[in-house]
């Protein structure tokens, strides 16, 4: 007889009190943070409310030459000179904690998006990533074959 598998929320899944940064942030800040953490996206958020999200794909977007400097001082003087606003996607897709898991799973493979911020009633709650649904797969998947 097959085990029966619990129907997990994004909430189950998600990380919770992401990091985030400001719209008037410098760019080299989310650099920072996403090479520190190791992480491809951080929520931007103002005045308590999400309004944004970047990701490193957006740094590429605006900064296309970002392989191509020379040094970290030249990355430095360039990303310190642009704001957040100059490169995240406004009004990202969300979803809420309570939303099934595989319904955020379809809509990030759909949008090839690797993550996703979590709102709870106008407010950032978590983030969802590709790795975070990963993990459950793996994990379900453990449990069926032992």
């Amino acid at each position: 007889m097959a085990k029966s598998i619990k129907r997990l929320t994004v909430g189950d899944c998600m990380s919770v009190d992401p990091l985030t940064v400001a719209p008037k942030d410098s760019l080299q800040r989310v650099v920072e943070l996403l090479r520190r953490r190791d992480i491809r996206a951080v929520p931007v958020v103002e005045d308590g409310k999400l309004i944004g999200i970047v990701t490193d794909r957006d740094l590429r977007q605006v900064a296309p030459a970002y392989p191509l400097f020379r040094d970290e001082d030249e990355i430095r003087r360039y990303t310190e000179n642009l704001t957040v606003t100059a490169a995240m996607t406004a009004d990202p897709m969300t979803i809420a904690p309570d939303a099934p898991l595989v319904e955020a799973a379809k809509v990030l493979e759909t949008y090839r998006i690797s993550s996703m911020p979590v709102v709870d009633h106008g407010r950032l709650v978590g983030m969802l990533t590709v790795t975070d649904v990963l993990r459950v797969f793996v994990e379900q998947n453990e449990e069926i074959a032992a």
